[in-house]
């Protein structure tokens, strides 16, 4: 009898643990997306010839009514994957966005890259509809590594909302309110600009783009 109630009695504490653990994911996800100040689509893409690919359009479903979409539907030529974002630059910070990939394109990714120190050296947040997956990356000289990566429920033709906490060498990621992973490097520990990613060959949409500050800890107040 002892044996049995002692198992239930692990069982309820594992799942209490477990929906704690969730509701602080969701809460921390749901601080970074609302206590960010939000960057206008029109603010986001640097202007010149990163205007080929990327265009604000007029978007329903949209929180503001309009998104910055990546336009270039073939990988068969050079595209801009960067949309630079005017905002000061950030080391650590809280940083969210909604995206939304197109089915029927040959890719259907996009994500959020930070701490950009040029534009072929940055950490990028990747986030696949196709492959279902999510990464940081290292980015330095155009050529990526991966960092972390993960399984992720993506769906195309859904608007999604990554949140990205950035502490340091830490990097706390979230996709839909649930924490997907934490990834560390120390490459980049500068601060950097922020801009929209998103693969050649892809039609992805973002909207409601955030930014600001990592609340400090209770213990520092």
């Amino acid at each position: 009898m002892r044996a049995t109630i002692l198992v239930v009695w692990v069982s309820a504490v594992l799942v209490n643990s477990a929906g704690v653990g969730q509701a602080q994911d969701s809460q921390s996800a749901a601080e970074i997306v609302a206590s960010g100040i939000e960057i206008s689509p029109a603010d986001c893409g640097g202007g010149g010839a990163a205007w080929r690919d990327w265009v604000v359009i007029p978007a329903t479903t949209a929180s503001s009514g309009s998104a910055i979409e990546h336009t270039r539907a073939t990988s068969t030529e050079a595209a801009e994957a960067l949309a630079l974002c005017r905002s000061a630059a950030l080391k650590n910070g809280d940083l969210s966005l909604r995206f939304k990939a197109i089915s029927g394109a040959s890719r259907q990714s996009g994500g959020l890259a930070l701490r950009i120190a040029t534009p072929k050296d940055y950490y990028l947040v990747k986030v696949d509809a196709l492959r279902n997956s999510a990464s940081l990356l290292l980015v330095s000289n155009g050529l990526e590594e991966e960092i972390v990566g993960v399984d992720a429920d993506v769906a195309a033709d859904v608007w999604h909302t990554l949140a990205v906490r950035a502490q340091d060498d830490r990097f706390t990621v979230y996709l839909d309110g649930v924490w997907i992973f934490t990834g560390y490097d120390k490459t980049f520990a500068h601060a950097g600009r922020i801009a929209l990613w998103a693969e050649p060959g892809s039609i992805t949409r973002f909207d409601h783009i955030t930014i600001g500050p990592t609340p400090k800890p209770l213990s520092w107040r």
